[in-house]
């Protein structure tokens, strides 16, 4: 198997934020070669419209462009992330003990990754994607109660 590298993503990147509206962003490709326990990541900084899409080099390139729409649709929901985690702060203070804005802040993480795994299929599959879906999520469980 290759390993992933910038000009992968770069190709992923070039083919998706066209079509994502996204084109007046700077959005790098960053290939993590360390130990990580996610496939992709993001890092936004939206007032300058900039970006980065980090994606692990071990990653299995069929999964790459799965992977790099998923973090694009981040960058496309970053306002109401946001708007989000400025309502859980109004309500819950940081230190609270109750739980009740870790309860909040995890149904609301559940409910933003859930949304943009459903629309990274969607266009995919909208797209004539033919390949498989990362299993991620539904390993972790099996890997969870099995060990």
């Amino acid at each position: 198997m290759r390993p992933v590298d910038e000009k992968m993503i770069s190709e992923c990147l070039d083919k998706w934020k066209p079509l994502l509206s996204l084109s007046d962003w700077d959005i790098r490709p960053v290939v993590v070669s360390a130990e990580w326990r996610k496939s992709g990541d993001v890092k936004i900084d939206s007032s300058n419209r900039m970006a980065a899409v980090m994606i692990r080099s071990d990653l299995d390139p069929a999964f790459l462009e799965q992977v790099v729409v998923h973090e694009l649709l981040h960058i496309k929901l970053w306002g109401l992330d946001q708007m989000i985690e400025e309502s859980l702060n109004a309500l819950f203070d940081e230190n609270d003990s109750e739980g009740k804005r870790y309860y909040a802040q995890g149904q609301f993480m559940e409910e933003l990754e859930t949304t943009t795994q459903d629309l990274t299929r969607a266009l995919l599959d909208a797209s004539g994607f033919k390949g498989d879906y990362l299993f991620n999520r539904v390993q972790k469980q099996i890997d969870s109660e099995i060990s």
